[in-house]
């Protein structure tokens, strides 16, 4: 029996042609004259995945102390930092629809308070270009799930080189990521050429009746084990969390034992010895262990991403198969991903 192909799977092989465009867009960052100005405080922010995509956005800033970075979910800035917000600060906002109720909200407040405000979106003409000083739109074509896939890993890859020509420019040191962000398209091609070996997979998990997961990452791969838990939980209905790899030794672990799956996407170059030991740990307690990364020797569970890239890139890479993995769970469970319960593509109030 041939299963119905839903518009998120549809949505997800779009990715190369979503990232090239992104790619050509962000030959015109140079322009930005937000690039022109210094700022004391750099707040990215955004709601769901694109919270996500502002925190791994965000990656390439953190480790440059001349800044104060701030990646938080639009709501928690309009409630608990606002007072932090000043004529210093540049506050960047992504929303898919351009209509995000909390993130248009709290990037009006910021530039009412004299704030720098940027965003990001795929939606021409909508709101989020009344509220902010400069705005990208990623001309990446309709997404049609309700479910975002090709916008997350567009506004990841848009974001990414953002902070990366920023952090260029604060420091005055030409960045890696930049040279290697042209091989991403070619990247993400391939990838998408592991489905067929993506389907088994996420076979198995139905049928063994798994409705548990844990995804665990670390540095720029923690915003994307969160938006993987996000996938499985907004297309299936499991139950989902995302956490710090190391984390989940400190409590969570006494959730072995369960029926539930560990998936793993992490790259941690010069400290893989740590992912090494936790994948012995853990295989000795016959936890069920699906492992995205740049290595061979872990066995069979493995989708390996190609290791010659930044941690960075292959971070972003991975959300690839994961996306792929929770499309094919939902479907084997029955749902239908592109129009999950209760949600909608934006929440317009709050």
């Amino acid at each position: 029996m041939t299963l119905k192909e839903y518009n998120m799977i549809k949505d997800i092989r779009e990715t190369p042609f979503a990232l090239k465009s992104v790619l050509e867009e962000t030959k015109k960052f140079d322009s930005l004259k937000t690039f022109e100005l210094k700022f004391k405080r750099i707040f990215f922010i955004g709601c769901g995945s694109s919270y996500y995509a502002a925190l791994y956005g965000a990656w390439p800033l953190l480790k440059n102390d001349n800044n104060l970075i701030y990646p938080l979910p639009s709501s928690e800035l309009l409630i608990h930092f606002m007072d932090l917000v000043d004529g210093n600060s540049l506050v960047v906002g992504t929303s898919r629809s351009g209509k995000t109720a909390e993130t248009v909200t709290a990037l009006e407040i910021c530039k009412k308070k004299g704030a720098r405000t940027l965003g990001f979106t795929i939606e021409k003409g909508s709101k989020i270009f009344d509220v902010t000083d400069e705005t990208i739109l990623l001309d990446i074509g309709e997404e049609k799930s309700i479910i975002m896939t090709k916008s997350f890993t567009s506004f990841c890859y848009a974001t990414a080189i953002f902070s990366t020509i920023l952090s260029e420019k604060i420091i005055g040191k030409r960045q890696k990521l930049l040279e290697e962000s042209r091989e991403l398209v070619s990247l993400s091609e391939k990838l998408l050429r592991e489905e067929d070996r993506i389907i088994p997979i996420s076979n198995r998990l139905v049928a063994e009746n798994v409705e548990r997961f844990v995804f665990l990452g670390s540095g720029p791969s923690y915003p994307i084990a969160l938006e993987g838990a996000l996938k499985i939980k907004e297309t299936s209905y499991a139950a989902t969390e995302g956490l710090h790899l190391l984390e989940f030794r400190h409590g969570p672990m006494a959730s072995v034992g369960e029926k539930q799956t560990l998936v793993i996407p992490c790259f941690l170059g010069e400290h893989n010895s740590y992912l090494k030991n936790f994948v012995s740990e853990f295989t000795s307690k016959r936890t069920d262990l699906i492992l995205i990364t740049d290595s061979k020797e872990f066995g069979e569970n493995v989708i390996e991403i190609p290791p010659e890239y930044s941690i960075e890139w292959k971070a972003l890479l991975s959300i690839i198969p994961i996306q792929i993995l929770a499309y094919y769970y939902a479907v084997g469970k029955g749902r239908d991903p592109d129009n999950p319960r209760n949600l909608s593509r934006y929440i317009p109030r709050f």
